[in-house]
């Protein structure tokens, strides 16, 4: 018997519900890309420095529509991509609805889209607070974690629950991994709102041949995040070690480390080469894509979890 939950409450066929299932499984994948791509547009922004272009919320200059010039495009096309991608998932959640069993899970995005709403216009009207600018970051992260989340859940839907069940210790690594990974998301967002990326303009060290100079302020703060994200690596090559036999579960592992390599490789050439805003756009992009990987394997360790265990040969 299945542990997943009946896939629809509708008073229909069980092949018309998962019909259902699928097209929502597919248009809830299409609003993860759009929300990344505004993931990424978001730190365009940043990198730009358009964050003020349009100094008011949640108008422009006092206009729906504002004259433009470069720094406005991207501030504003960043406001009309959040705005299309709200409506979308408003579309999106009242189709999802009659499906009592993702009822919560919708909720839960929608709070959190809420938030990030909320977030955006704080950061304009508190003038890019470091506060305002890394909430905003980790909170657009999870809003993209979560519909990703709904989408495997909606995908397994219309699998089978059979699952090879996972090694003793994968819970931990996995809590050890998410803990640095959400730590470097925040200091991300603080080295980017407190302009601490040339802090540290050396590497590996970080000012004059030292490697830790101080532990406070921006200089700090820079430190902290090299640190971390070295740890972090460490951590997921050590999964791809102890966890490389594990079928579907190390294929994500494995995604996260060479995600988190080039991810390394492009901040230390964002360092090296003074922060050009395209370095710093894709170390922001890989961010997101990390993020999302990460989401994926916690889902598949969660959904071994719940299934009973794969029948031998199985090695999906």
């Amino acid at each position: 018997m299945s542990a997943y939950p009946p896939a629809s409450t509708l008073p229909v066929s069980p092949d018309t519900a998962l019909t259902h299932l699928r097209g929502l499984a597919r248009a809830y994948g299409a609003l993860v890309v759009l929300v990344t791509g505004l993931i990424v547009l978001g730190a365009s922004v940043r990198a730009f420095e358009a964050g003020l272009a349009c100094p008011d919320w949640p108008l422009c200059f006092g206009e729906v529509i504002p004259e433009m010039n470069l720094e406005v495009a991207f501030e504003f096309g960043h406001r009309v991509v959040a705005g299309g991608v709200s409506l979308l998932f408003a579309f999106l959640a009242v189709r999802t609805w009659p499906h009592t069993t993702y009822r919560r899970h919708v909720l839960l995005i929608a709070l959190l889209l809420g938030v990030q709403i909320v977030l955006g216009g704080l950061t304009v009207l508190h003038l890019l607070a470091e506060w305002t600018v890394t909430s905003h970051l980790v909170t657009g992260n999870a809003v993209n974690a979560a519909l990703l989340w709904l989408v495997l859940r909606l995908r397994d839907a219309d699998r089978p629950t059979a699952r090879r069940p996972l090694p003793a210790g994968v819970g931990v690594w996995l809590t050890v991994v998410v803990t640095l990974g959400f730590a470097q998301i925040v200091l991300g967002g603080l080295v980017a709102s407190s302009y601490a990326g040339l802090a540290c303009p050396e590497w590996p060290t970080c000012n004059g041949g030292v490697w830790v100079p101080t532990l406070e302020g921006t200089v700090g703060l820079h430190v902290a995040h090299r640190f971390n994200g070295y740890a972090f690596l460490a951590a997921l090559v050590g999964g791809v070690v102890a966890f490389r036999q594990v079928g579907g579960f190390a294929r994500w592992i494995r995604i996260a480390v060479a995600l988190c390599v080039a991810q390394v490789v492009v901040g230390i050439a964002n360092v090296l080469t003074g922060l050009p805003e395209g370095v710093t756009v894709l170390h922001s992009a890989l961010a997101a894509l990390l993020v999302l990987t990460l989401t994926a394997a916690v889902r598949e360790w969660f959904a071994c979890r719940a299934t009973v265990p794969a029948p031998a040969g199985d090695t999906r």
